[in-house]
Formats: structure tokens, sequence, C-alpha cells
């Protein structure tokens, strides 16, 4: 998005038709079809600041109608400037409530530009204005405040802006920051939102028991999830969450430091199961659910039917590990069984497009993209395992997070620390910035010309090619992989990123 004079935007708007006004905005990137209404609103603030100043660049160089990429956070006007950032909200009628609300949500999302935030709102109706103080109270201010901190700044050029705002920095896991997450330091995506109002409204009727939220990596599936069992918790309703995986360090948290009624699936089984009394529960949630047991799973739901409880299964039909999880399906006898309402996320907000691209591309070499250049995916290659676990050790003590899920363990204690039968496990739920995964001789590409791994000796417990899969789709900014004495995939990867 580029930056516009708010006098000639009003100019355009007077003088030129409709269809060539469209043409002229998107020029800004603003949205050709900006409403009448809030071109009414602007021109009720212009007016107004035009009787306290005539300094013309006071009305230079705002963003108008700037959404964050991926989040669907949108501003009304923007000003950055070197030290500080300008903020004003354009409304014709609010509520002092709602205005304070949205100004502390603004707040939130510019205080990642480590500037000076000023968040001001403008009523048209009355002409009033209204100013977040420093203690996120609302303050009913005049004129020149607003135009004194337009008029002290100083202009700087972006480039471009959606580089300004990183959509990681608004993406809370409850796991990778529970203390953010249980303080309400994030915000859903415009499909998130929908499908928690959806799902809000679709519990306390009769029309079914059972929802499916189900998305792939990044989708924010588990923040959703755990968004909505908040809420219910905050309203004095009881929940009980089962983890179908392993307990991470956040669920932990979450349990001791919080009072989260989680409990892993492993705690339910035929000595234990009457423990539970399911009948003080509201909403019973199982989370990873494609990893449930097919006995455990036929006998928890027989449970819940017979005492008509509220279900929401969390999942990801994609991410099983073992043989046993993927001929169990437990996604298709969720469906098959209980016919539940379905929500699917499907846009990725989690980790940057490209690296999404391109971990799509490493999979499934016939798979397109519009990416042309992958600048936050890395590679280094070595002959030898002696030469990569030099290699990876000092990649560790960079900050890098190393993630190694093959047999022969190329480093000690990655950051994937669980082990199971020879294999490293996953870490379920964590995210990293910065991400280093192994492909090493046991990995290649079949006729269909999909990454595939071969076995050798052992029939291996968990499937290589899908924990590389889940481990990578762990990155949140950058990609680094080591590969080791594959000249074979060497040379698909190569093509890949060139």
């Amino acid at each position: 998005m580029k930056a516009i004079n708010l006098l000639s935007l009003l100019s355009a708007r007077m003088d030129l038709s409709l269809t060539n006004f469209s043409k002229y905005v998107t020029q800004f990137g603003m949205n050709p079809k900006i409403r009448i209404s809030e071109i009414d609103d602007l021109k009720s603030l212009v007016e107004e600041m035009k009787k306290h100043t005539d300094q013309f660049t006071t009305f230079h160089n705002f963003y108008v109608g700037f959404m964050i990429n991926r989040i669907g956070k949108e501003f009304d006007l923007l000003r950055i400037g070197e030290k500080s950032v300008v903020n004003i909200e354009l409304k014709r009628e609010s509520s002092e409530e709602k205005v304070l609300r949205q100004l502390v949500q603004n707040q939130y999302y510019l205080k990642f530009l480590d500037k000076e935030v000023y968040n001001f709102t403008f009523i048209s109706s009355t002409k009033k204005l209204y100013f977040l103080t420093d203690l996120n109270q609302l303050q009913e201010v005049e004129m020149p405040l607003l135009i004194e901190r337009l008029q002290e700044q100083t202009f700087i050029h972006i480039d471009n802006l959606d580089d300004v705002f990183d959509p990681t920095n608004y993406l809370v896991s409850p796991f990778n920051s529970p203390e953010s997450f249980m303080e309400d330091k994030y915000f859903l995506s415009a499909q998130q939102s929908t499908y928690k109002r959806e799902i809000l409204n679709l519990i306390p009727t009769d029309k079914t028991s059972f929802i499916v939220i189900e998305g792939g990596p990044g989708t924010g599936k588990t923040l959703l999830t755990y968004d909505i069992a908040k809420e219910f918790m905050k309203n004095n309703k009881k929940v009980l969450i089962f983890n179908c995986g392993r307990l991470n360090k956040g669920h932990e948290k979450l349990i001791n430091d919080y009072q989260w009624p989680i409990e892993p699936i492993s705690n339910f089984n035929k000595a234990k199961q009457l423990t539970y009394d399911f009948s003080q529960y509201d909403l019973i949630i199982f989370d990873e659910a494609q990893r449930l047991y097919k006995n455990k799973f036929f006998k928890l739901i027989e449970l819940i039917t017979d005492l008509k409880i509220k279900c929401i299964f969390s999942l990801d039909p994609d991410q099983v590990l073992t043989t046993f999880e993927i001929n169990n399906n437990i996604p298709k006898l969720i469906h098959e069984q209980l016919k539940p309402v379905k929500y699917e996320l499907t846009t990725i907000i989690r980790h940057n497009i490209e690296i999404s691209s391109f971990i799509n591309n490493l999979f499934d070499l016939a798979r397109t993209s519009d990416i042309q250049k992958y600048t936050n995916v890395s590679i280094q290659y070595f002959s030898s395992k002696k030469f990569a676990r030099n290699y990876l050790q000092f990649m560790r003590e960079e900050g890098w997070k190393i993630i190694d899920y093959t047999r022969s363990g190329y480093i000690d204690q990655p950051d994937n620390d669980h082990s199971h039968k020879g294999y490293r496990r996953d870490v379920s739920g964590k995210e990293y910035d910065h991400v280093v995964a192994v492909i090493d001789k046991l990995f290649y590409y079949k006729d269909n010309r999909k990454l595939s791994a071969k076995e050798e000796g052992r029939k291996p417990y968990y499937q290589p090619t899908k924990m590389l899969y889940q481990n990578i789709n762990r990155t949140r900014k950058k990609l680094h992989l080591v590969i080791v004495h594959n000249s074979e995939v060497l040379d698909k990867v190569l093509k890949i990123l060139n």
C-alpha cells in the first residue's frame, strides 16, 4: 500500500467519476469499493482539522484502510513517522465503550512497530475527538492535540507496508505463549471469529451434540479451540479437554498455573474411566482427535451420547504419524458415526506463505506455486554425518531450533526431544521462529514425484515422511534444511529454490 494525501483523496472523490475514482485509489492499494459514508466521515474530519491549521503537509502521507496481511485487522487512517505512529479511526456514531475497545486493540497491534503510538477516534456526527491515554483510558480531547501529533512527525519512506506489519507478531499460541493467551493478548482472524460466533450460537441448541474444528498446520485450529474453551469457562461453564497426543510444557503451564481442566487421553482407560463424572460437564473437547484409539473413541462416544453433552473434536486428518493411526482413520469414523457440524479452517496464518509454499513443493514436486523467490528458506549440504553433526551444533549455538526425527540421531537432545522406539517424536503444538531440519539418505522421490522414505531394517513406529512434514510445519519465520549424503533430494530442492 502507498501513502496518499487526504486532500488529494477528497478532491478525486469530488471531481472524478466513480469508475476513475476507483482506478485512482487502486494505485495506492486502497479498496476501490470504499464506501461513500467513509469518505463523508473523512471529509468531516478534514474540515475540522482545517479550522486549526492551513499547513498542507499535515494532510500528507496517510495510509487509508490498511489491513494486516492474513490477520484481517484494518485501520482507517495510519500515518507512520520516524519516531511515532498516529492512528485515527472514523465513526459516524459509536458508544465510548466500543471506541475504547477498538483503540486498545489497535494499540496492541501497533506497539510492535517499536514507536510511540497515538490512537484517536473521530465521531463525525458529534465532531468529538477521543484519545487513548497511556493508561488505556478514553479521553475526549480537542483537535489541536491531533494536529500537534501529526506535525511533529518526520516522514519516512516505506516501500511495502506489509513488510512493516509481520503477521507472526500477532499469532499467539496457547502453548508457546500461555501467559499472553490467558491475558487475552491475541486476536482471532476473520475466519476464526466467524466460526467462533457460529459455534457458540450452535452449542446451546439441540441441533447437534458434535462439532468438528478441522485445519492443517498454521491455520489456528488449536487457538480457536482453546479460545472457545476459555469463553465457556469465563461464563462459569464446566469444560473438560482431552489431549489425544502427549502433553507439552504449554499444557503443563495451563494446568499448573491456571488450573485448566486438561487431561491426557491416556488417563482414560477401563481402570480410570469411572473417575470422570461426565454429567457435570457442559462441553468436552478432544484436541488432536485424529490420534484417538478406536476402543476409547467408541467408549467415550457412548458415554457422551447417553448424557447428551456437547462435544468438539479438534483435528488435522493429515497429522497422523503411525501406521496404526492411519489405519484407525478416526476423522472418517467421526464423520460417519456422529454426523457432526464441520468447521474447516483454510487460511494459513501461523507462518509466512513463502514457507508454506516451499513445504508443499518439497513434499510434492508436481505442485505449483506463484512464489518466485524463497528468501526465508536456506540449505546446507554435507557428505558425512560427522560434518552435519558439527554444523547442527553450530546452528543451535546461533539460536536455531534443531528438529531431528531420524533414527541416526544427528544431534544430542534435539528440540523435539521426545523419542519412541528409536525415532524422535515431535513436540505437539509447539512452534518456532527459526527451524533446522535434517534430510538424509533415507528420503527419496517416488515416481509420482512425492517425497517418501525408505524402510531400512525394522519398520519404523513413526513414519519418517509424516514426521518431517509435521515438524517443519512448526516453522514460523525461517526454515533451514541440512541435507546429508543425498544428492538426489538436493537436486530437487535446488530446482524449487531456483
